[in-house]
């Protein structure tokens, strides 16, 4: 299987930037926000897009070296086409395949972190993984600005959602009592938006699906 994404052991040195965000980019995706908050997500600092990893080559492969399903990299040329030509600022996923082939959409180097904490198993032969996702929500927070995008599971994807626009929020938008989204969930983009320290989360349905 061949891994399109830089693999990057050591953390990103984020440095917080204390000038506006120039929001003119990325138009793509502002096009597909819902009109009653498109005048609030253009005025965010920052932004995390969080997504659940393309489809898989098969849905019982749960390895962490299972890879995406020709569909699947179809979703991630569609997810790359919405953020367009202007990478992201920084790209985070799990350490798993699936997950960093769907954040590379964001056209830089992916930053993996664990899967789950405490299990330090990458995709790669004799991969380690140091970092844990409380390390991507510390680069989040220390940047004043700036673009995200994160690549998660069903289960790891309402965990950023919950972390930063609360359980209540994670629920509207489609997780469930146990903090999952629904088996059959691809292809949405979960769009947390900030000002200060006031986050809000909207849902592009079927952003980077691809029609069956």
């Amino acid at each position: 299987m061949k891994l399109v994404v830089a693999l990057v052991t050591a953390a990103l040195g984020l440095s917080a930037c204390g000038d506006t965000l120039d929001n003119t980019n990325h138009a793509a995706l502002f096009a597909l926000a819902p009109e009653n908050v498109r005048a609030d997500i253009q005025a965010a600092d920052r932004h995390v897009l969080v997504v659940r990893h393309a489809l898989k080559v098969s849905p019982d492969c749960n390895a962490m070296n299972c890879p995406l399903s020709p569909e699947g990299d179809l979703m991630v040329e569609r997810l790359t086409a919405l953020i367009g030509d202007t990478p992201v600022d920084r790209a985070f996923s799990s350490a798993a395949c699936r997950t960093r082939l769907t954040a590379a959409a964001g056209g830089i180097e992916v930053v993996a972190h664990q899967a789950v904490d405490g299990y330090a198993v990458g995709c790669l032969d004799g991969e380690t993984v140091d970092r844990v996702r409380a390390d991507a929500y510390a680069d989040v927070d220390a940047a004043e600005t700036g673009w995200t995008l994160v690549g998660e599971h069903s289960n790891t994807s309402c965990l950023w959602m919950s972390a930063y626009a609360g359980p209540e929020a994670a629920q509207a938008a489609g997780c469930d009592g146990e903090g999952r989204l629904p088996e059959d969930a691809y292809g949405d983009i979960f769009w947390l938006y900030g000002t200060g320290e006031d986050w809000s989360l909207t849902v592009l349905p079927d952003a980077f699906s691809i029609p069956g």
